[in-house]
């Protein structure tokens, strides 16, 4: 498995994963509206297109992808725009979880971090596999949000005006802090 900076062609293989591994991972967690919003503005070609773009030509931003036998199998989109740099979102093929995808991509990730340097991410408080997850690889829980809210604030998603709330942590990493 080789893990890449993803290139726009990529955006297909991209949204294909997105468009099944985001209702997968939160079937249960969260109302169908919330999925069926982040699914149609996150993962539509274009979207994905304009931001492997951004990300391509930004030095403190990366959109990687795996790869295994020259198929994309998992992604992962980091930026430091904004009020500070975030993981936006990671996801893997579903059917390949566990696997070890994730952390080769986490740890490529923190391996292009400079000393010091310090992201945050936004998690289901209830996805305990995720939550899980980021803590193997350095993370520490920092405040606790209303999911929907937060991704409207900081990601520019909008959902439904009747959308419910959805219990979520902020988790924070440090490179090199142990």
């Amino acid at each position: 498995m080789t893990v890449r900076d993803a290139v726009p062609d990529d955006a297909a293989a991209v949204a294909a994963i997105g468009k099944v591994a985001v209702p997968d991972t939160y079937r249960d967690l969260c109302h169908p509206s919330v999925i069926r919003s982040i699914v149609e503005q996150s993962y539509s070609l274009l979207a994905l297109g304009d931001c492997i773009t951004e990300c391509r030509h930004a030095e403190d931003a990366h959109f990687l992808v795996a790869e295994r036998d020259n198929q994309v199998v998992g992604f992962l989109h980091y930026d430091a725009k904004g009020d500070e740099p975030e993981l936006h979102r990671i996801y893997v093929e579903p059917e390949l979880k566990r696997s070890g995808i994730g952390s080769v991509m986490m740890h490529e990730l923190h391996q292009r971090l400079a000393p010091g340097a310090t992201y945050i991410l936004m998690v289901v408080a209830d996805n305990r596999p995720a939550v899980a997850f980021y803590q193997r690889h350095g993370l520490v829980e920092e405040a606790r949000v209303d999911g929907p809210s937060y991704m409207h604030e900081h990601m520019g998603v909008s959902f439904p005006s009747d959308t419910p709330p959805v219990p979520a942590l902020v988790l924070r990493y440090w490179k090199g802090r142990s």
